[in-house]
Order: structure tokens, then C-alpha cells, then sequence
């Protein structure tokens, strides 16, 4: 399908656009992430130029992705914040390697919570989010360095946890200009209009509104249903697949279970 960008930089969210952003940041701004962040402490207010980069990744790791090679490209470090309660699971194994992936490019992850659903659960938010935070450290064997709200207005609360960086802290929102493009609705224009107009930037976009077509996010929200049941099914023919095969061996699988598990040699083998 070729590709055909909105003639308004305001409503072009095709990946294209987006790497042409990342480009004209580079040009006038260094970029951090939250690891140089927690590193570097308030010390960032002393560097002339920079634009914090943040995701909070919604719904779909493989958007993320996307955005995270544009972002290589160009050498530049990015927080993903990820959720452990979203329609995607981190831990699946084919999402487990894309996030992998994208660390290995550099970036960070960060912990994406939704401090409403540990309201409605009843369950201590405190504790709750230094869980999922371990969990996110040994599983993928990294550090995590900052914690981000999950649509903060519906709980109406943002919290902390020691040491751990909070990006709703006024550090991030009022010492320093906060640009969101949330729903494909830039505040103030793109981002790239106010590269002149602020030294210092911290900068939040969403993975799913960005894509290769630059689709309306309410559509793309209906293109992510659609990959996700693709990759369903076919991990459901996989499992079928293996299935079948192990239904066909199962006299010899059965014998291999109890050598290896039961301690237990079979007839014939005596």
C-alpha cells in the first residue's frame, strides 16, 4: 500500500513523520532518557539543550518497536513504559523478545501503572507497583529507573517509590515544558515548532498512533485487534501442530516423562 502522509505536519502520524522529528531534535537538542535522568538528578537543569524521551506504550509492543529503530537510527536513548496490566502481556514470548529487542538497542523500560485498577482491586499501591517493578528487573534482567502513571485523571493520584523516579513530578511538568501528542492531538503544534521556543523539553508520545500509514488512532486501535487475533491464531496452529505431533509419539514420549521425571524404568527397558 503506498504510503500517503497528511499534507498538515499537525495530523501526520506516519512513521516517516516521526523520524523526520527525531531528526530535527537531534539537530538542536540532546536527547536523555530516564536512566540518564535518575543518573544525573536535578544536574539536568544545567545542560543548555535537552528533550527527555519518553513512551508510554498503551497497547501494542510491536508499535513500539517501530518506534524505538527510528529512534537508533539517529543514537538516541528513549524510556519505554510498560504495563503489566494491558491488553498486551509483556511476559508472552513473542512480545518478551520484541521488548528485549528493544533493549537491546539502548533503551530503558520503565513501569507503567494503573494506579485505578489497584484502587478498584483494593489492593496497596505502594507494594503493588514495587512488585511488578522486581518483576520487570529479573525477568528482564535490567534496572528500572522511573514509574509512569497510567491515564493519571482517572485515578486522580500519581505516587512514588524511593528511588525511583516519578515522571509526574513537577521536575518533569512544570520545570521544563511537557509535550504530549496523546490521541494524535499535539497541544501546541508539533513538537518540532517548539525545539526553538524551549531549551528544555520533556516529551511523552504513544506507540499505536504512530504507524507506517499514518492512520487515524481510533482506526489503528481496531488494526492492533485484528494483528492480535492474526498472532493468536497462529500460535493456535502451532500449538495444534505440536499437539498432533506429540499425540503420534506419545508411547514414546510417556517412556521418556517417567525416565526423566518418575525415576522409573518401563518394561522393556529392564
Amino acid at each position: 500500500m503506498k504510503l500517503v502522509r497528511n499534507s498538515n505536519p499537525l495530523h501526520d502520524f506516519s512513521c516517516e513523520h516521526y523520524r523526520e522529528i527525531i531528526g530535527a531534535i537531534c539537530k538542536t537538542h540532546r536527547t536523555l532518557c530516564f536512566r540518564d535522568v535518575h543518573s544525573l538528578g536535578r544536574s539536568i537543569l544545567e545542560i543548555p539543550r535537552f528533550v527527555i524521551m519518553r513512551h508510554d506504550v498503551e497497547f501494542s509492543i510491536p508499535a513500539a518497536l517501530r518506534m524505538a529503530e527510528i529512534e537508533a537510527e539517529f543514537g538516541v536513548q528513549a524510556t519505554y513504559f510498560l504495563l503489566q496490566t494491558s491488553e498486551y502481556n509483556p511476559f508472552e514470548e513473542d512480545e518478551a523478545v520484541l521488548i528485549r529487542r528493544i533493549l537491546d538497542l539502548g533503551h530503558d523500560i520503565g513501569l507503567h501503572y494503573d494506579a485505578a485498577l489497584f484502587e478498584r482491586l483494593g489492593i496497596d499501591p505502594l507494594k503493588t507497583a514495587a512488585a511488578q517493578i522486581e518483576l520487570f528487573e529479573t525477568f528482564f534482567q535490567t534496572k528500572i529507573h522511573a514509574m509512569s502513571s497510567h491515564m493519571p485523571m482517572r485515578s486522580g493520584r500519581t505516587f512514588s517509590i524511593p528511588g525511583i523516579l516519578d515522571t509526574y513530578d513537577p521536575l518533569f511538568l512544570t520545570e521544563m515544558k511537557y509535550i504530549s501528542d496523546s490521541t494524535q492531538g499535539w497541544r501546541e503544534g508539533v513538537v518540532t515548532g517548539s525545539l526553538e521556543k524551549y531549551n528544555h523539553i520533556h516529551l511523552l508520545t504513544h506507540e499505536y498512533i504512530w504507524h507506517p500509514h499514518g492512520w487515524d488512532w481510533s482506526a489503528l486501535l481496531f488494526v492492533e485487534v485484528q494483528d492480535k487475533f492474526q498472532r493468536a491464531w497462529k500460535r493456535a496452529e502451532n500449538f495444534i501442530n505440536m499437539y498432533r505431533e506429540g499425540l503420534q509419539m506419545r508411547a514414546i514420549k510417556d517412556k521418556q516423562f517417567k525416565e526423566r521425571y518418575m525415576n522409573q524404568k518401563t518394561d522393556d527397558s529392564v
